[in-house]
C-alpha cells in the first residue's frame, strides 16, 4: 500500500502536491454538471454549494492517502459523496415545508451510494415538479463506480452504512421545525447513548454529523492491502474524532448562528471554561481511541489538524472572542496542530 506519512511536513506536502488538486479537479467536473441542470433555481444551488463546500474536499482528500496506489478512486468517492452531502443541506436549508420523509427521501442517495446492486431510490418524491437533470444520481454513479475499485468494500460496507445512517438521522432532526430538533434529538441519544454514554445530547449529535469516520472507511478498504477493519475504525471516529470536528465547526459559527438564530450545540455550554474542558475530555477520549487504530501517527496528527483547519478561519480571526478562545483550543493539538495552523495560510494561498 505505500508508506502513510507519520509527520506532519510530509502531509502537508503531499496533500499540496496529490489529494488537494485531485479534489480540485473533481469538482470543478461537478461545477461543469451543476451548470447543465435547466431549472435555474436548482442550478444555482448546487453550483454554488460545489463552489461554497470545497473546504470539505480539500480537507477530506487527506484520507486518501491510506489509500496507497488507488488514491484517485478514493478522492473520486469521496468529493462525489461530499458533494452530495453539501448539495442536500442546501436543499434541507432552501425547503419552507420542513418534512422529515422529504429529508429522509432525498438522504436516501447516501446508502445507495454504498448499495451498488439496489435501485435508484425515488429521491423527490415529496418535491413536486422537482428535476434536476439526473445531477443526484450521477453523483451516486460516481461513488458507486469508486467503490467498484475498493479491494475491501464488502468487509467495510456495512459500517460504512451505518455511520451513513447515523448522519442521514441528524440531518433530517437538524432540519425539522424548529422547535421539534431539540426534543428529536435528545430522543435520538436515549436511544443510542450506549455508543457514548459519557457525553451529552448535543455533543453526541456533533459525533453523529461528520463523515470522517466513513472517508477513513473508504481508503481503507481502497487501499491494495488491508491493514483495518470497518469496527476498528468506526470505533475511534465515532462518536469522539467526528465529535471534536463538528464541535470545532460549531465554534467558528457561532456569532453567525447567533445572530441568524441558528441551533449551535457550543452555546449550549454554560462559559468558556466549561467549554474548555469538554473539549478536552472528547478530545483526550478520541486520542484514547486513535491509539487502537494502524497508522495511528497518521490519525493522530490529522485529528489535531482539525484544530488548525477550523480555528484559523476567517470568522475567528476577525473575532475578538473566538480568537481568543481559538488561543486556548489551539493548545489541545500541541505542536502538530500549531504547525498546521500556520501553514493553513499558506495551503489556503495554495489552492485559492
Amino acid at each position: 500500500m505505500g508508506t502513510v506519512p507519520a509527520n506532519p511536513f510530509k502531509i502537508i506536502q503531499l496533500a499540496f502536491k496529490e489529494t488537494v488538486p485531485k479534489a480540485h479537479a473533481e469538482l470543478q467536473k461537478w461545477h461543469q454538471e451543476a451548470l447543465k441542470i435547466d431549472d435555474v433555481d436548482i442550478r444555482e444551488q448546487a453550483a454554488w454549494t460545489v463552489n461554497d463546500k470545497t473546504f470539505h474536499c480539500e480537507g477530506g482528500s487527506i484520507f486518501a492517502l491510506l489509500a496507497g496506489e488507488n488514491k484517485d478512486n478514493h478522492i473520486q468517492f469521496l468529493v462525489a459523496y461530499q458533494t452530495i452531502c453539501d448539495y442536500l443541506d442546501t436543499l434541507c436549508d432552501k425547503n419552507d415545508a420542513h418534512d422529515p420523509n422529504d429529508f429522509r427521501s432525498i438522504h436516501q442517495a447516501l446508502l445507495d451510494c454504498l448499495t451498488p446492486d439496489k435501485p435508484y431510490g425515488d429521491y423527490y418524491q415529496y418535491r413536486d415538479h422537482f428535476e434536476d437533470n439526473g445531477y443526484l444520481r450521477k453523483l451516486v454513479d460516481a461513488c458507486r463506480e469508486a467503490t467498484a475499485t475498493f479491494p475491501g468494500f464488502a468487509d467495510m460496507q456495512t459500517h460504512m452504512q451505518e455511520v451513513s445512517q447515523f448522519y442521514i438521522d441528524f440531518q433530517v432532526y437538524k432540519h425539522v421545525e424548529e422547535e421539534k430538533r431539540e426534543p428529536l434529538l435528545k430522543d435520538f441519544y436515549e436511544r443510542n447513548k450506549h455508543f457514548a454514554p459519557t457525553m451529552r445530547w448535543y455533543e453526541f449529535a456533533c459525533g453523529t454529523a461528520s463523515t470522517l469516520a466513513l472517508y477513513c472507511m473508504a481508503a481503507y478498504a481502497a487501499a491494495p492491502v488491508q491493514t483495518a477493519q470497518g469496527q476498528q475504525i468506526k470505533e475511534a471516529y465515532f462518536p469522539w474524532v467526528q465529535g471534536v470536528h463538528i464541535l470545532l465547526d460549531y465554534f467558528i459559527d457561532q456569532e453567525e448562528d447567533r445572530q441568524e438564530n441558528e441551533m449551535n450545540f457550543v452555546a449550549y455550554y454554560r462559559d468558556s471554561k466549561e467549554m474548555f474542558e469538554r473539549f478536552k475530555y472528547i478530545d483526550e477520549k478520541a486520542t484514547e481511541k486513535l491509539q487502537m487504530l494502524p497508522d495511528k501517527k497518521f490519525h493522530l496528527l490529522l485529528k489535531t489538524g482539525l484544530y488548525a483547519l477550523y480555528l484559523s478561519d476567517k470568522k475567528v480571526m476577525s473575532h475578538p472572542r473566538l480568537k481568543a478562545e481559538a488561543k486556548q483550543l489551539i493548545k489541545l493539538g500541541g505542536f502538530p496542530a500549531s504547525l498546521f495552523y500556520y501553514n493553513r495560510w499558506i495551503f489556503k494561498r495554495k489552492i485559492s
